[in-house]
């Protein structure tokens, strides 16, 4: 047990950095304040978001007690905090599991792959608990103050909370563990990583779709269940349970607190040490054969003297060089490719989705048409807010030097100039925004009755206004890049780069709107658009000369 605690704490200060900031702390005071001010900024940022989750889920909690349904609000919220979980988790398994370099170093000791599984996953299972604090906790509190629960509700809703992120996690371990160790999908661990983010998001997507149709559709069976759902006070409940069993036996545990509650707690947690049970099984039989046949990588085809010449001589500009570049470590690393890319689908996915439910008679889309006719510049400036949104929640150009880490000796090296630097750096940013806005134009284009020419007009403009806030980025992480981490996923979730690029670019975007959308509706349409051209490149043109003149000296103190 020794052992496993000591290893715990490896992988947790390995994660979260705390002998970095302990030695910054006392000789590097610069680099402590600069960590000290993330830990703070970043909850700070989050006040407002977790206030309004509270207030989301007092009012479902309000509207379920309306229609006589509250036992069912324990299990929404566990189903929730579950589904979350999965798709976070998810990450932090591959993470911590496969792309770590402390495995390479701890293998050849002797340690045996059941401890080594097990305190990887309670270094994983400590973040799970706070995300999951944040997500269940409230639902406890409301339900709990709401039904007027004691002091026994509190001791059980804890022996509940414990239990909730191990169980789900478990199992996605053991699952990708099985998955993993398959020799078919060897050298492709990458791959995967990225498939399961986006099948964690399809299945939430997925759901969605059938409860929709189900109940836009209109049939007599499933119109029928739901009456009863809504007059059986545990109608819903039977029904919703089923998406995930185990809301059944937290349901039970807790909407009426007796002997038995304690029954369904301990069953819960019988549950939680199956589920641990097995993943370890798995994991002694199949993760160190994972990880040692994840090593080999797969030989490429190879060339002759002809070829090899051809490839060795062959010459790019120095702006595409580094395009490609940086383009090639979007690809090839998960964390990077789902930051980066996972916008371009999400974004038109939620916009079909959320309309497509919504049954618009021809009396709305003509009066949507009306609309459009008589304020064109109100629904272009809001479309245009939207598509600069595409460049100030990207973290392309605000960790493009963090990415290459270690690395980065190389951006010192290659013969090009910061104007290349520049350019390709960018250009990664701007065909990402790109393909979301081209994305989002055929989802708007789909639902509303807009013309092409005013969503092209939108997405180009937005385009134009994004690139202040993508070189803003640039310059950010160029003057303080995050080059010291042994997990590319710190590279992103660690860097402060990203947090101050969102807020400095939402309210750059918020007052170039404000101020060009005021000017193009009360004086004239085609003034608001050359206002917001003008002030878009003048920003572009000064950051530019600004990261130009500062780059090939900031590059020389990169650390």
């Amino acid at each position: 047990m020794k052992d496993i605690i000591n290893l715990t704490k490896l992988f947790i200060n390995e994660s979260v950095g705390f002998s970095q900031f302990f030695y910054n702390r006392k000789y590097n005071k610069k680099e402590f304040y600069k960590q000290l001010f993330t830990m703070i900024i970043v909850p700070v940022a989050l006040i407002p978001a977790f206030f309004m989750y509270i207030s989301l889920m007092v009012a479902t909690y309000i509207g379920l007690g309306m229609v006589n349904q509250t036992s069912v609000f324990l299990s929404i919220g566990y189903i929730m905090a579950t589904v979350l979980i999965i798709i976070f988790g998810i990450m932090y398994i591959f993470s911590e599991f496969y792309f770590s370099n402390n495995i390479e170093e701890l293998i050849p000791l002797p340690i045996s792959p059941r401890k080594l599984i097990i305190s990887k996953f309670f270094s994983i299972m400590v973040f799970e608990y706070i995300f999951t604090a944040f997500i269940f906790v409230p639902v406890l509190i409301i339900y709990g103050v709401g039904e007027g629960m004691g002091f026994v509700y509190v001791i059980l809703s804890l022996l509940v909370f414990l239990t909730i992120p191990v169980i789900p996690l478990a199992l996605l371990t053991a699952l990708i563990m099985l998955i993993m160790q398959s020799a078919s999908v060897k050298g492709r661990q990458d791959v995967l990583r990225i498939i399961f983010a986006f099948l964690g998001i399809g299945l939430i997507f997925g759901v969605q779709i059938w409860f929709s149709t189900q109940i836009g559709s209109g049939d007599a069976d499933f119109q029928q269940a739901l009456n009863v759902m809504l007059s059986n006070n545990e109608g819903f409940l039977s029904t919703i349970g089923y998406f995930v069993p185990t809301s059944f036996i937290v349901a039970w545990a807790l909407n009426r607190i007796t002997l038995m509650s304690v029954v369904w707690v301990f069953a819960l947690w019988g549950v939680a040490v199956l589920a641990c049970t097995i993943m370890v099984l798995i994991g002694e039989r199949v993760y160190l054969k994972s990880i040692v046949s994840g090593k080999v990588m797969k030989r490429g085809k190879q060339l002759n003297g002809v070829e090899r010449n051809k490839a060795l001589g062959k010459k790019s500009h120095g702006a595409m060089a580094v395009f490609m570049m940086d383009l090639r470590i979007l690809l090839r690393t998960p964390v990077y490719f789902f930051n980066n890319f996972s916008v371009v689908f999400i974004a038109p996915i939620c916009i079909i989705i959320t309309f497509s439910f919504i049954e618009m008679t021809p009396e709305d889309l003509q009066g949507i048409q009306v609309f459009f006719n008589e304020m064109p510049v109100v629904i272009n400036f809001l479309l245009i807010s939207f598509f600069i949104f595409f460049g100030g929640t990207s973290a392309t150009t605000a960790t493009t030097f963090s990415r290459e880490g270690k690395a980065s000796w190389m951006t010192r090296i290659i013969p090009v100039t910061a104007k290349d630097q520049i350019i390709g750096r960018t250009g990664v940013a701007l065909l990402t925004q790109s393909l979301g806005i081209i994305f989002t134009i055929m989802a708007v284009k789909f639902v509303f009755p807009l013309s092409l020419s005013s969503l092209v007009l939108s997405g180009v403009l937005g385009i134009i206004g994004s690139v202040p806030i993508l070189l803003f980025g640039l310059f950010i992480d160029m003057n303080r890049p995050k080059l010291n981490w042994d997990n590319p996923q710190k590279a992103i979730k660690n860097n402060m780069n990203v947090i101050i690029t969102l807020f400095v670019g939402m309210i750059y975007a918020g007052l170039l709107i404000a101020i060009s959308g005021l000017v193009g509706y009360f004086v004239n349409q085609l003034l608001g658009y050359c206002l917001f051209v003008l002030i878009s490149l003048a920003l572009s043109f000064a950051f530019y000369k600004l990261i130009d003149n500062r780059l090939v000296r900031e590059l020389l103190n990169f650390e």
